[in-house]
């Protein structure tokens, strides 16, 4: 009995020891408190993503809309990256992102997502001369996102992914960029009516 008991406080004392540290951090990798982390991923303005290893779990908090600008040189590069040879003025670079399979784009049935409405691209040309790209980093499930007949293209090098995606958001993510390098991009899930706001919010920037 003296042995079980001793076996017992051991095997607590290493379960315990094994616990992991939890941190919760902003987008600056900031340190903040859980209340503060709870309240922003409840907010439809912020995404939560999780990070784990053997003694640590982080969470950070990500805003789900990055506005930037890139200079001509990445301009350049991001053009050669979607073989986008023909310079049109006014011209939208418009780029829908699929990092592979998650937990909320893993079903395995054909979607129902509005951006195939036929009445998706249809508007975005209204709004202004549109360069539509459809990008993969991993193929697992891209079928069920009519891969075939929506021409979806690999990110080569990660290259898409370096420059405007961070980290791995859920479900899909986009950009929209102008002629003059503003860009601005939305993570995680979204609608159509995401990317036609987008871009007239960007039309507007002189």
């Amino acid at each position: 009995m003296k042995y079980i008991i001793i076996i017992c406080i051991l095997l607590s004392s290493k379960l315990f020891s094994q616990e992991k540290r939890v941190v919760f951090l902003n987008e600056n990798y900031e340190e903040i408190d859980k209340n503060e982390f709870t309240e922003g991923k409840n907010s439809i303005d912020y995404l939560d993503l999780y990070f784990e290893n053997d003694s640590l779990l982080q969470g950070l908090l990500v805003k789900r809309r990055q506005i930037g600008k890139l200079n001509k040189n990445q301009l350049y590069e991001l053009k050669q990256s979607l073989s986008i040879q023909n310079k049109i003025d006014n011209e939208l670079i418009v780029i829908i992102y699929y990092p592979g399979k998650d937990r909320c784009n893993g079903k395995e049935s054909y979607s129902t997502w509005n951006l195939f409405d036929r009445g998706y691209l249809k508007k975005l040309n209204k709004i202004a001369n549109v360069s539509h790209h459809w990008v993969y980093k991993d193929d697992e499930n891209l079928k069920y996102y009519y891969q075939k007949k929506i021409g979806w293209k690999k990110d080569s090098n990660q290259f898409i992914e370096k420059m405007f995606f961070k980290y791995h958001y859920p479900c899909f993510s986009c950009v929209v960029v102008d002629s003059k390098g503003n860009f601005i991009a939305n993570y995680g899930e979204f609608g159509k009516q995401t990317v036609w706001e987008i871009s007239e919010e960007l039309k507007k920037i002189e």
